[in-house]
Formats: C-alpha cells, structure tokens, sequence
C-alpha cells in the first residue's frame, strides 16, 4: 500500500564544502544548489524500518504511532538515493544519510518538524563526508582579474615592453602626447625632446629612473 502523496522537490541553497590544509586552515569553497527529490515510502516500505521509527515514538499507542509515521527516500537526479527522512504525527525529523562507499544509511540526528531541513541536513551530511553531490549548475569558475593597463603614465618614469625592439626593456619618461591623441610621448631621461610619440598604456609598466 502506497501513501496518497506525491514525490515533492527540495531545493538546498548556498551548498558549501570546507576543506583544511596541513596547517588547520580552513577554505570554504561555494558548490552552489543542490536539488534533491522526496519520494514518499510506502506502508510495506516504512515496516522495513521500524528498528528506526518505534524509537521515534513519543508515548502513544504503537499501532497509533505506526499509521502515523510518514516517511521519504530522499533522491538526487544524478547521484541517486542519498538518504531517508521520518516523521511520526508532526513531530520532528529523523534524518539518515546514505555513504555510498559502504552502502550503508547513518543517522544525521533529527531537525524541526520541516521536511525540507531534513533534505538540507542530508545534503550537508554527505558534503561533509566526502560525498558531495553535483550542483544544479556549477557555478562559474572564479577567475583572478587581470591586471588593468593604467591609461596614465604622465610625468613618470615607465618601462617600454611594446612591439618597437630598439626600445624594448628600457626606461623612458612618458608625458601625454601633445596631439592631445590620449596616448603618450616617450623621452629618454634628461632628453629635451620625444624619442616615441602614440605609445599606449598597454606597453608600459611603472618603473624607477635608470
């Protein structure tokens, strides 16, 4: 005999994994959301664990308490079972998790009386234990920005590592080109005159006097 209700998704935000190096410092990396789908148990199914759900009960008849308990297999699209959810007349959660290295279910403690706290305590069980499981979409990678080219070198003194070879690696004072073209003039130090005019700022980089 099936229970009338019908399988319901939890979506779990903001999944996180921690990960500690050889010196105790912990890097908190973002997995990101995590959904997971609650499959009703049957009657036939939930009699398979009643070495877990009598010891839910709260003083009530057994018979009362039984046909009171609900419970859930908790899937994931690509990962499959990862754990079990039951509740007994509105009380709390009792959460099991499933290791999929031993095939075993191990207890995640219980949650309030929200079946969805349950869903996110199995989540984070198993991100704890090694076995996350795959995101909704992954998140993009984060990317270190690129050093930005400053557009301004005027009155310093910069290195040339441009496309002209006779100037490459050596060190110039850069002042805005006079043609007023944005872009700048470079003059040997102590020179009274321009040795290159339209330099960008792409090919130059602060640098000391020589």
């Amino acid at each position: 005999m099936r229970l009338a209700f019908a399988p319901s998704t939890v979506t779990v935000r903001n999944v996180t994994a921690g990960r500690r190096d050889q010196t105790g410092r912990l890097t908190l990396t973002h997995v990101g959301d995590v959904t997971v789908t609650l499959h009703p148990m049957s009657r036939d199914e939930l009699a398979d664990w009643e070495w877990i759900t009598d010891d839910l009960n709260i003083g009530v008849d057994q018979t009362t308490h039984r046909l009171a308990m609900r419970g859930w297999t908790v899937r994931h699209a690509q990962a499959g079972v990862v754990g079990l959810l039951f509740q007994g007349a509105g009380t709390r959660v009792h959460v099991e998790w499933y290791d999929p290295t031993s095939g075993e279910f191990f207890s995640s403690g219980h949650v309030t009386r929200h079946v969805r706290h349950g869903a996110a305590a199995i989540v984070n069980a198993r991100q704890q234990a090694g076995h996350g499981l795959p995101a909704d979409t992954p998140p993009a990678p984060v990317r270190r920005p690129e050093p930005a080219h400053a557009d301004n070198y005027e009155g310093l003194h910069v290195r040339y590592h441009g496309s002209l070879e006779e100037l490459h690696g050596d060190t110039f004072n850069a002042e805005r080109c006079a043609c007023g073209c944005g872009l700048h003039e470079l003059w040997e130090i102590g020179a009274r005159g321009p040795i290159a005019r339209h330099v960008r700022g792409s090919s130059l980089a602060p640098a000391r006097a020589a």
